[in-house]
């Protein structure tokens, strides 16, 4: 299984031509659980391709629904001067709130047990398409075991909207299982029927860190999507119960 190469061609161009393509990556900043790991936060900034403004996003996700716990936050300084720090701490002072209704525990990330950063470029030799889709991890691991071993596996699928069409571009829904390699069982994390609106026209995906708290799993994706001037990354995470 590999991730269809469209994506990443947008990402040769934006290498080879980085004054005629200009598209923005965000920053993820995982927040943490609250205690009884029943929800999630997180926050994904940066600068803006185009404007040139900061801003900063604010998710709530119930954990083993993996849906929304609230609507996001979003924050944008429209001013030429000013910084990723603004847009944070504007975010933050309107999240607040929410974490605290949440019972967020800033630092509660649990267990970190993969990364591949978009500076990571160990798949890239061979396939050229950042080949992260399969990944496998154990919850502990010691030179004589191997407790609670997982295999993570991510399939674009190719698909159509009305949004997207006038853009010639590929975009791609997609499905996330988790395998149980000791017991052989595999089941789905995600299984998009349809292209949501609010990704966008999304080329393509990529499995950036899997975090394990208590009996919960959380995956954040790299989503790559059309943008002003070069394709942009944004995140979202996928969690749901390991077992």
């Amino acid at each position: 299984m590999k991730i269809y190469s469209s994506v990443f061609s947008f990402l040769i161009l934006l290498l080879m031509s980085v004054s005629t393509l200009a598209g923005d990556y965000a920053n993820l900043n995982f927040i943490g659980f609250s205690k009884d790991g029943k929800f999630l936060a997180f926050e994904e900034y940066g600068t803006q391709d185009g404007s040139g403004f900061p801003y900063s996003n604010f998710y709530f996700v119930t954990t083993e629904k993996n849906s929304f716990a609230a609507p996001p936050v979003s924050a944008r300084i429209d001013k030429e001067m000013a910084t990723e720090i603004m847009a944070r701490n504007k975010a933050q002072l309107i999240a607040a709130n929410k974490l605290r209704e949440l019972k967020i525990i800033k630092g509660n990330t649990g267990k970190h047990v993969v990364s591949h950063l978009m500076n990571d470029l160990t798949f890239d030799e061979d396939s050229g398409a950042g080949a992260s889709d399969v990944v496998r991890f154990a919850a502990g691991i010691g030179s004589m075991y191997r407790k609670e071993f997982y295999e993570l596996s991510l399939k674009p699928l190719l698909t159509k909207t009305k949004d997207c069409e006038a853009f010639e571009q590929k975009t791609f829904r997609f499905e996330l299982s988790l395998k149980d390699k000791e017991t052989e069982t595999t089941k789905f994390l995600q299984k998009d029927a349809e292209l949501p609106k609010g990704r966008g026209c999304a080329l393509g995906y990529r499995i950036q860190d899997i975090y394990l708290y208590e009996n919960n799993i959380a995956v954040f994706l790299n989503v790559f999507k059309l943008g002003f001037e070069g394709p942009d990354m944004r995140f979202m995470v996928v969690s749901g119960r390991l077992k």
